[in-house]
């Protein structure tokens, strides 16, 4: 009998993040071995059909519509009894991000008998982090929801398995007293043949293609333009160094979904929005520098994109991002929110060619020997396998 995966997520296609992404790779990837993959989600446009398909993924989208943060709480009741619909042809349940969907739907799955897989989408979910980052909140009060997530992570701990994709979440994970047999630390990959070093020569033809500068200096930064991914720090620090850099281009690869980001009419020039794309290694590998900073990420898939392009990077010290860049290693690291150490790390690259050359070898093998996306598949598939409870 095909093993049947049902993915349960507050968002997916044709949002575009990491973990969007990484969920229809994964799904692509298992139909393509045999498997079946379904997708449970929030139609957040209400023009989006109730029920999809891409990439041989079933998608089946609930309600609430529309862009509110609340609206990922009212979706519970309806996505749960989706899941309920679905549950005679699903083997595994694999829930993306505990802080709304894991309590409710290990409680749904239980005496349904069907296996759960809880991965944590951000750093900080099982440390009750997550709750208080950028409040303004007393000890107190962080001292309360650091109780509330312990109370709630003794419930949690009761899923089949764990999956944490960087380091950091796997600490959490022994620090919330989950057994250790049940996690399971699995990288997001990515796929090496596209992702790979570019000739000069095709370094060339890609810029001309892209319509980038020819001979200026490329730092790049790829993701969502959202709060927390440390573009004010970026924009600081570039402002800072193209006063002294008269060959230094900022590309910034992403979508905000209507954000904006505020920089000086007279730097425009030297700094390109490309909005969304779906060919994010062709602008990768037309850059010379990645930068990445970050205040607080899980594993930073664009980062990883970016290594295994060969690009030397330069990223906050924070979350999952130490698992890939390794200082004076693979990359650059400075603290989060310091945009005088990211200015200091980029200009340092800037004028050490022998160390670009470096870290961007060392940045590619890194990539090719922890973050090959087969293998990561491949640990996913002996997981589902083993969880499959006999009919």
């Amino acid at each position: 009998m095909t093993l049947s995966i049902l993915f349960l997520t507050e968002s997916f296609h044709p949002v575009l993040g990491g973990g969007e992404v990484h969920i229809r790779q994964l799904g692509r990837a298992l139909v393509e071995g045999g498997l079946r993959a379904t997708v449970v989600t929030r139609r957040i446009d209400a023009a989006w059909p109730a029920e999809d398909e891409i990439d041989g993924i079933r998608i089946v989208r609930v309600g609430p519509s529309g862009v509110g943060r609340g609206g990922k709480y009212v979706m519970v009741p309806a996505a749960l009894s989706a899941v309920r619909r679905l549950r005679a042809t699903t083997d595994v349940l694999v829930v993306r991000g505990t802080r709304v969907l894991g309590m409710p739907a290990l409680a749904l799955a239980r005496p349904l008998r069907l296996p759960v897989v809880l991965q944590p989408e951000i750093n900080g979910e099982l440390s009750g982090e997550v709750y208080s980052w950028g409040k303004g909140w007393g000890a107190v009060a962080r001292h309360g929801v650091r109780l509330g997530t312990a109370v709630r992570n003794r419930w949690m701990k009761r899923a089949d398995a764990f999956v944490a994709m960087s380091r950091a979440i796997e600490g959490e994970m022994r620090a919330a007293g989950i057994d250790p047999a049940r996690i399971h630390r699995i990288p997001h990959g990515v796929d090496l043949a596209r992702f790979r070093p570019a000739s000069v020569e095709e370094r060339a033809a890609l810029r001309a293609r892209l319509g980038l500068p020819a001979s200026d200096t490329i730092l790049t930064f790829t993701g969502r333009l959202l709060r927390g991914k440390g573009l004010e720090t970026l924009l600081a620090a570039f402002t800072a160094l193209a006063a002294r850099h008269a060959g230094l281009h900022l590309m910034i690869v992403g979508s905000g979904a209507g954000q904006t980001l505020s920089i000086e009419d007279v730097l425009r020039a030297r700094v390109t929005f490309t909005g969304r794309v779906d060919n994010v290694d062709d602008w990768l590998r037309a850059s010379d520098v990645f930068v990445f900073p970050s205040e607080f990420e899980a594993l930073g898939i664009s980062l990883v994109e970016a290594a295994a392009c060969g690009l030397p990077c330069v990223a906050s010290r924070t979350g999952g991002i130490v698992d890939v860049v390794d200082h004076e290693v693979t990359g650059l690291l400075h603290e989060p929110g310091d945009n005088a150490g990211l200015a200091a790390g980029i200009e340092r690259l800037l004028g050490d060619r022998p160390l670009r050359e470096r870290l961007a070898k060392a940045a590619r093998e890194r990539a090719a020997q922890q973050y090959d996306w087969t293998r990561s598949v491949e640990r996913y598939r002996r997981l589902f396998a083993a969880l499959k409870r006999p009919a």
